[in-house]
């Protein structure tokens, strides 16, 4: 469960309170049968879950356009029968799902969370790890597959063509998309500009950040602790940072902090190599504990063991779930100074910002939290800035009943 897929749950289930809603997504069970279905009910919503462990996926198109699991979902589209389809991701589904809800004239609301309508590895980072400054004419094939280890399955499994390396600026049915989708929610400022820069007609995309499961933290007072306790939360791949962050915990002098990592690998078959990596970076160092992964439930528990959260994505981050988490407990960030980061974090303020992927920097910022802990003290946080799901999720009414036309119930469905 990443980010866009928690806020996606939260906003079901609280639609689902006034609202028929329905969500569409995909799972990865290698016992089940491909592109099965199944339905059910799921914290007061409908589900439907097509299972998808990309068998036979041999090219990048396949990552986009895929015909199995659009003759499903027109299956669960023509049961439910959805006056509104607000899609928040399309990876490991189809693209052509959009065309399917079009032919129906059925009205479709867009949340970005990320770039991969416009870069397959939706980050816009290359191979190397650097920003893509021109994502419509790279050669993205080139660059996905560069990413990909030698030696794994999807290295295998993804046999690209050199021919086929040199997108179009269509290439990914981008045109497409913006004309049909009715919509676009970018939940950052920074996001809904760079978007307009890929053509989105500034009329077509509006800001509206995500909003938050506020009952989760009624309870934010901090664990003691004799040593400064940084943390990091989020998914075990490189984009994350998460190496950045380890080479400077380690120049840390011994008994002065702790540091917590929580979150776990996308993939524990081999694919990616980057958390063998990372646990060489720390074996010789004990201050440094592999948490794991934990419910959604456990948010609030999981940063009374913190006192401070660092943040070293190296892409441009959209509106970070963890960001929204680590104001509302109360904790200050060190961040990445990139992205739309700076929309939730005020330097010096709630946080402190450094250079993206400089290991010096982040270890001066560092090294002020262990050497001086009374620093905590100066950091003063608002996090009334911070939106409810609640509030969010009445924006989210008005917009469907605007597009749709309906009443005050309406019949939505969602895919993720």
């Amino acid at each position: 469960m990443t980010g866009s897929e928690i806020y996606a749950c939260s906003l079901a289930k609280e639609l689902s309170k006034k609202h028929s809603v329905s969500v569409f997504y995909r799972i990865n069970n290698p016992k089940e049968q491909e592109y099965k279905v199944t339905s059910g009910k799921y914290e007061g919503f409908d589900v439907y879950k097509i299972n998808n462990t990309l068998k036979g996926y041999r090219s990048i198109e396949r990552i986009y356009r895929n015909k199995s699991v659009e003759e499903k979902f027109v299956q669960v589209l023509n049961e439910v029968r959805p006056e509104i389809v607000h899609i928040h991701h399309l990876l490991f589904l189809s693209i052509g799902i959009i065309d399917e809800v079009k032919k129906r004239n059925i009205p479709i609301i867009f949340t970005l969370h990320d770039y991969w309508l416009a870069c397959p590895r939706g980050q816009l980072l290359k191979y190397n790890l650097q920003l893509c400054k021109d994502p419509l004419t790279a050669n993205c094939l080139f660059c996905l597959g560069r990413a990909l280890s030698f030696k794994n399955l999807i290295k295998r499994m993804f046999n690209f063509r050199i021919r086929d390396c040199i997108p179009k600026k269509d290439y990914f049915g981008l045109k497409d998309i913006l004309r049909k989708v009715d919509l676009f929610i970018a939940p950052s400022r920074f996001l809904r500009n760079k978007f307009i820069e890929f053509g989105v007609s500034p009329q077509k995309i509006v800001y509206c950040d995500n909003g938050m499961d506020l009952s989760l933290f009624a309870d934010n007072e901090k664990t003691g602790s004799s040593r400064i306790r940084f943390g990091f939360i989020g998914t075990f791949i490189p984009s994350k940072g998460l190496h950045i962050l380890i080479k400077a915990f380690n120049r840390i002098r011994a008994g002065k902090a702790t540091l917590r990592i929580y979150g776990k690998s996308p993939m524990n078959n081999g694919i990616f190599n980057y958390y063998h990596k990372i646990k060489i970076m720390t074996r010789r160092n004990k201050n440094i504990r592999f948490m794991g992964a934990f419910d959604k439930s456990e948010v609030s528990k999981i940063f009374k063991e913190i006192d401070v959260l660092v943040f070293p994505s190296l892409w441009e981050e959209n509106s970070p779930l963890v960001l929204h988490e680590a104001m509302l407990t109360g904790t200050p960030v060190i961040v990445s100074d990139i992205g739309g980061v700076s929309e939730l974090v005020k330097n010096g303020k709630d946080g402190l910002f450094f250079d993206a992927g400089d290991v010096d920097s982040l270890y001066c910022k560092m090294k002020m939290f262990a050497e001086d802990r009374n620093i905590l003290r100066k950091f003063d946080f608002n996090s009334t800035i911070i939106k409810g799901i609640k509030e969010n999720s009445v924006e989210l009414e008005k917009i469907y009943q605007d597009l749709s036309s309906s009443g005050e119930d309406v019949k939505c469905l969602l895919a993720v």
